[in-house]
């Protein structure tokens, strides 16, 4: 591999890009990598020095699903990544939609909006480097990283905008050990889909989701702990917000991003305990 296509641009393999005191390692342990391990905490820090991401600024994220250890970052942390490059030239990228005109050419792309633009077909990202003769790029679809969240539905231009260009600006740095908050959407929902199959997004779906006061979820793509919480909660409206405002707190508490998802099931069994005493207890008490 020759130095221009390294990662970081890095004087010395034994120069870290950032670097923490034993303090600032502690604070880490007790806040932003509190579920990690030794080994796992050991492994958080070194991707930190690696790409320079500062965790107290929530540039990585530490977070654990069913037991097993996902290191993340935000498109940000992919584009602080890339402007450390001294080859990196500068990021493309756009929302396609249905009657947009739009084609792929091998230096670019030529795409101008239509008048009736309709609904999302994709995003594309290119991302150019200074010596490379070509841009790296990516196309995401939309149907195939739609999550059905409550964020993908108010924002789906910008979540898949985000997509696109984090696996572009990934590509096009070999940045790996990372993975972003969309792509843990993609892996909960392939598990998801085994069992039951995904509905397309639509626009009066995310008017749906918008209504506070509309069911929780479709009973057929309810987990065995999201239907608990649905036979407590009902179409209680005051238990509904108990319920958003608690995920917003656990998210607070373990320092992730604000548009990262956060659903019942990435809860750790302690905390979907504690939140079904505080829906019980809120329930008996109104």
């Amino acid at each position: 591999m020759g130095v221009q296509n390294k990662v970081v641009d890095i004087e010395s393999k034994n120069k870290e890009l950032i670097s923490f005191s034993q303090k600032e390692v502690e604070t880490i342990k007790r806040t932003v990598a509190s579920d990690a391990n030794t080994d796992e905490l050991r492994m958080f820090l070194h991707i930190a020095k690696t790409y320079g991401l500062d965790p107290f600024n929530k540039e990585i994220f530490f977070w654990k699903i069913k037991g097993k250890p996902t290191i993340m970052t935000s498109r940000d942390g992919y584009l602080k990544i890339a402007d450390r490059h001294e080859e990196y030239n500068g990021l493309v990228s756009d929302v396609v939609r249905e009657n947009d005109n739009f084609r792929r050419k091998a230096q670019g792309i030529d795409h101008e909006y239509g008048t009736n633009r309709g609904d999302i077909i994709g995003a594309y990202a290119l991302v150019y480097r200074k010596d490379r003769e070509y841009p790296v790029y990516v196309f995401a679809p939309f149907q195939e990283y739609f999550a059905g969240t409550r964020v993908w539905s108010q924002y789906p231009s910008a979540m898949i905008l985000k997509v696109a260009e984090s696996m572009a600006l990934k590509r096009a740095f070999t940045v790996s050990g990372l993975v972003t908050a969309e792509e843990m959407d993609v892996q909960r929902l392939n598990e998801k889909d085994k069992k039951n199959p995904r509905r397309p997004y639509s626009k009066k779906m995310k008017e749906s989701q918008d209504n506070e006061n509309e069911p929780i979820e479709i009973e057929a793509e309810l987990s065995g702990r999201e239907k608990e919480i649905k036979e407590i909660v009902g179409e209680n409206r005051n238990l509904r917000k108990d319920l958003y405002t608690y995920l917003r707190e656990v998210k607070e508490k373990e320092g992730l991003d604000k548009e990262k998802h956060i659903s019942i099931d990435d809860l750790s069994d302690g905390q979907f305990k504690q939140l079904k005493n505080i829906l019980n207890t809120f329930k008996k008490m109104a």
